[in-house]
């Protein structure tokens, strides 16, 4: 009876908005009783509605575990989703849905999987499935139609898409993200570079600078003949003084594409880039950076493998360098090319190695792992090791080969999707596999997928494709599969550098609006000697690629 009083009088003070009261009463009862369900639970609610959330998930938490009230799933899984404990907050979202879909919990629910799909391709299947769903219920909630429209596009459902991305613009002419979005579709679906920059030009008529300058200069900075509009977005942007995502990397991409290293250094930029995981986890830790010094033959060098693993992979060609002009270079990579490079590099004896994490290493100096060429003052006509620098396993070699090369036909590879980049990216740099079909049916060559988690299982239909990429574990396993192949058929991914540096031969598939990179070569590379490549046209079909692959394909058979 003292338990209910005192209950009684803690939502009394809620209501009075005397919260530190209520507070008090509750964590007096919990001293008494540490389990009590009814107290966990009113003082869980008592900080969500105070919106503390850390402190609501610790205790509504406690509470769900004695009881698995459904009563408490909805504010658990929100809290939960407030603190970032995405992957715990899923299956109580999903629940509260189910029980109660109400309009803010499907918005949450379809948020989550769209943030879970960057690791998860099937969370935006989820997303798709459970924005229908919301959809019939809410048809005018512009929030759930923008949810839908990118789950839409993410699962590959362009026209569904599209059509959800025209209902967001009756309700809101000026929506950036609908815009933006109908401008990528323009570009995907009808390969229409001019109606895309129309809709980044309707943006800036709506008001919203920064994403049209961001948007256009992205737009002209595809192809090297929009590298001076690009500038010119870009200055656009500078004026405006934003800290936009991307901006950074536009700069970067300008200089790069033009064969200059200076761009390098805009790579990352300590402050300004607010979005980059790197400026928000790790930037303000790194301390005394290396900007080119000669004299450090005493001093012990922090080299982080900043960027993407085939940036990793790509720009490792330079340790050697590094390695001779300090005492100690400590070099932090992804974990999964770690046993690759420790190998490849083994007469450096000056190298130690670390999986990427945010407790560094003692240090002298630091460098970005993508700076060192600019701080090596190296120019594009001397990139060093273009004939390969990657050593494989020579045992791991021998037991692909044992397992799955026995065949005196032509041993091909092939990559069709591109991951780790930007929608905008991997939607122009990934293909459909059924491209290949005419190569994969060619009866002369024994074809095999490197391909790592497929977002489609279209692939699975062709009987005489191996799956190779269900074996591997890390980048030594994909590197002693590769060394197995005649030729190795690949989008631009980081495989595709991964072949490269082990001077695999390989036909690099490429889209009119190339990375950086690969500039504006249409055959060959600097920095591979070993690749070449079919570059698609700006107004060109794949499918007119794909026929002068095929050709070059038979022509080794």
């Amino acid at each position: 009876m003292e338990l209910v009083e005192e209950i009684k009088k803690a939502l009394e003070f809620t209501k009075q908005r005397e919260y530190k009261k209520a507070e008090k009463i509750y964590k007096d009862l919990l001293k008494k009783d540490p389990e009590n369900e009814s107290v966990l639970s009113f003082l869980g609610l008592l900080y969500f509605n105070c919106f503390q959330y850390e402190k609501a998930e610790k205790y509504l938490d406690k509470a769900y575990k004695i009881s698995h009230s459904d009563k408490l799933v909805s504010y658990l899984g929100v809290s939960k989703y407030c603190v970032q404990k995405y992957r715990e907050a899923l299956p109580h979202l999903e629940k509260a849905v189910n029980l109660n879909g109400t309009q803010e919990l499907y918005r949450t629910l379809l948020v989550l999987y769209l943030i879970l799909g960057e690791n998860s391709k099937i969370c935006y299947q989820k997303a798709y499935e459970y924005g229908i769903k919301a959809i019939k219920l809410f048809p005018f909630d512009k929030i759930i139609l923008s949810k839908l429209m990118e789950a839409s596009l993410r699962i590959g459902k362009f026209k569904e898409s599209e059509e959800y991305t025209r209902k967001i613009l009756k309700l809101e002419p000026g929506s950036s993200d609908a815009l933006s979005n109908l401008a990528l579709l323009y570009e995907v679906l009808y390969s229409d570079e001019k109606k895309a920059r129309e809709c980044y030009r309707k943006i800036l008529k709506y008001g919203n600078k920064e994403a049209a300058y961001l948007n256009l200069a992205i737009s002209y900075s595809k192809t090297p003949s929009g590298n001076k509009k690009a500038y010119y977005y870009i200055q656009k942007l500078r004026r405006l003084k934003s800290n936009i995502h991307g901006l950074v990397f536009l700069q970067a991409k300008y200089y790069l594409s033009q064969r200059k290293f200076m761009g390098y250094k805009y790579y990352v930029n300590f402050g300004s880039d607010t979005d980059n995981i790197y400026t928000l986890k790790w930037l303000t830790k790194f301390k005394n950076p290396w900007k080119g010094e000669k004299d450090c033959k005493d001093k012990v060098l922090f080299l982080f493998g900043d960027q993407g693993i085939g940036d990793q992979l790509m720009f490792i060609r330079y340790l050697p360098f590094l390695a001779k002009r300090f005492k100690q270079v400590k070099l932090m990579v992804d974990k999964s090319i770690i046993t690759l490079f420790q190998r490849s590099f083994k007469d450096l004896k000056n190298i130690k190695y670390y999986t990427i994490s945010d407790t560094f290493p003692m240090y002298d100096k630091s460098v970005f792992l993508a700076n060192t060429p600019y701080y090596l003052k190296k120019r594009f006509n001397e990139i060093p090791f273009s004939q390969g620098y990657l050593k494989a396993d020579e045992g791991k070699i021998k037991e692909y080969k044992s397992k799955y090369f026995n065949t005196d036909k032509l041993k091909m590879g092939i990559c069709w999707e591109a991951g780790g980049v930007g929608l905008k990216e991997a939607i122009h740099r990934s293909v459909n596999i059924e491209l290949f079909e005419k190569i994969i049916k060619n009866d002369k060559a024994e074809i095999y997928s490197l391909q790592v988690n497929p977002s489609l299982d279209n692939y699975k239909k062709y009987d005489n494709l191996t799956d190779l990429g269900v074996t591997f574990k890390d980048f030594d396993d994909t590197a002693a599969a590769l060394m197995n192949l005649d030729v190795f058929v690949t989008v631009d991914t980081s495989v595709a550098n991964l072949a490269g540096a082990l001077g695999v031969k390989t036909f690099l598939i490429l889209p009119y609006c190339t990375d950086w990179r690969w500039f504006d070569n249409t055959e060959t590379t600097e920095w591979y000697d070993s690749v070449r490549i079919f570059k698609q046209d700006e107004n060109e079909a794949w499918d007119k690629v794909f026929e002068r692959l095929y050709d070059s394909v038979c022509a080794l058979t």
